[in-house]
């Protein structure tokens, strides 16, 4: 054994204490530098929130407020650009002492075949949309020649101002359908479907 120096289980034990306190010096400066740079660090914000709560906040909310909901159709047809400006240059040319009264827009049905040609007992897709008719009820009719009457299936309810059905028809010929609002006797226009 050598004088004057260390045993061996000595230096081995101080060696391992001298790595373990320099890797927990190195882990504690990571994760306080990685707390402050996430802003988790206590720093000054618990003497400012003393004075302002929001002070230290990192996240911010805003107020809920209501929101408007769409009024119109989501598809518009029919629509005819040039005739608006005519309306608003009339009632701007009337005088001051004069009220002009704006009526409401007319409701229209507008009525689409998903196809004009068809087999007998084909299936044929009718839709259109109805605007401000949320809710209505519609009665499909036919022409085939003999006069407008009832196709006989059932009736279709507006949602979302739009409506759709499908049908299927034996009858050989051209057919013309149109749906009726059977509330205010309010018509579609007219499509023409040829079976056969």
């Amino acid at each position: 054994m050598k004088q004057g120096g260390q045993h061996p289980i000595a230096a081995g034990v101080t060696a391992l204490v001298a790595v373990a306190v320099g890797v927990g010096l190195i882990i504690g400066i990571g994760m306080f530098v990685g707390a402050n740079i996430l802003g988790l660090g206590g720093g000054g914000a618990a003497d400012d929130q003393a004075t302002d709560p929001d002070a230290g906040a990192s996240l911010y909310a805003p107020s809920p407020k209501p929101t408007k909901t769409a009024s119109g159709p989501a598809i518009t047809l029919n629509a005819s650009p040039t005739s608006a400006p005519e309306k608003q240059a009339a009632s701007t040319s009337s005088s001051p002492s004069e009220t002009v009264e704006e009526k409401p827009a007319k409701k229209e049905i507008t009525l689409q075949a998903g196809i004009v040609q068809a087999k007998p007992m084909e299936r044929i897709d009718l839709s259109g949309i109805y605007p401000r008719g949320e809710g209505a009820i519609l009665r499909l009719e036919r022409n085939d020649g003999q006069g407008w009457e009832e196709f006989g299936i059932p009736d279709v309810r507006v949602t979302g101002e739009q409506f759709s059905t499908p049908i299927q028809s034996g009858r050989i010929g051209k057919h013309k359908f149109r749906m009726k609002d059977i509330d205010t006797g309010t018509y579609s226009n007219v499509v023409t479907v040829t079976i056969g």
